[in-house]
């Protein structure tokens, strides 16, 4: 089970308004409890298959997220992760000695954002960000039941993202689109990814946010296929996965926000299908 879980947790990551910097001195605080769970998972041909042994997989996530404006024109970003894996099956409740539940950290990230907008003028705006990837767990090793907490191996990110506000009728709005790069190390391969979001004032207090989040491996991994599970033969070297994300804020003050959403991958290969609800709490100062 854990190439399934290996590669949820590649995808844990959540796309936020990458497009805008700081303020000096200023931060934002994102605090965010995950839940998904499924019976299912993407094969290598893109399709929908069980688990077998009516399989089942859980994940539960915490995850912290942060922003501090350095100038006013550079950003620190910390992205962390900690989570609870397992994985049951009928066999794994009867056949005694079977750990299949992983704790711990998963891959925290740790980076800088600069502005560069677009052009000089215009309502576009622009950041480039670099990201190190520092894996905060063991990998299990191959011939071990326990789920795995990431791909293994640190790496690189180098992202590019553009955003602006617009009008929809009396409300107001934003859209925030990026690309980016990561390079891993170990046997992982490396990634493309691309993030879209947009979020529209339904009130004073309240925004709809809805984000599309798309992993695509570039299959030069290390791994030659001796590493490939037992449920659906995967392999790190190759896997895909699109998300979506829908959900809503509510101010609670001046610089506190309620978040509450669902998140769900709707495709995939080699990549587990599971989606759930989440809930975060903002805060800026």
């Amino acid at each position: 089970m854990a190439g399934i879980t290996l590669a949820l947790a590649s995808a844990s990551s959540t796309a936020w308004a990458g497009a805008w910097v700081q303020e000096q001195g200023q931060s934002l605080w994102i605090a965010k409890v995950l839940h998904s769970e499924s019976d299912a998972y993407f094969d290598d041909s893109h399709d929908r298959r069980d688990f077998p042994d009516r399989g089942r997989s859980r994940q539960d996530q915490l995850n912290l997220y942060v922003e501090y404006g350095l100038t006013e024109n550079l950003t620190f970003v910390g992205n962390f992760f900690g989570s609870r894996f397992k994985y049951t099956n009928d066999r794994s409740r009867t056949e005694a000695g079977v750990d299949d539940t992983a704790t711990g950290l998963n891959d925290q990230e740790i980076g800088l954002r600069y502005r560069l907008d677009p052009g000089s003028e215009g309502p576009w705006v622009g950041a480039v960000q670099g990201l190190v990837v520092v894996p905060g767990y063991d990998r299990p090793a191959r011939t071990s039941s326990e789920p795995a907490l990431g791909l293994g191996g640190g790496g690189v990110e180098l992202r590019y993202s553009v955003g602006r506000g617009y009008a929809l009728g009396s409300r107001s709005g934003y859209v925030d689109m990026g690309a980016a790069v990561r390079l891993r190390g170990g046997g992982a391969a490396d990634e493309l990814r691309a993030d879209i979001s947009t979020g529209v004032g339904l009130s004073q207090r309240w925004m709809l946010i809805g984000e599309l989040n798309q992993i695509q491996s570039l299959g030069n991994g290390k791994d030659d296929g001796a590493n490939a599970d037992t449920v659906g033969r995967f392999v790190a070297n190759n896997y895909s996965l699109t998300k979506l994300q829908l959900s809503a804020i509510a101010n609670l003050s001046q610089s506190t926000q309620l978040q509450v959403g669902w998140q769900q991958p709707v495709l995939g290969r080699n990549t587990g299908t599971g989606g759930g609800p989440f809930l975060g709490f903002w805060w800026r100062y």
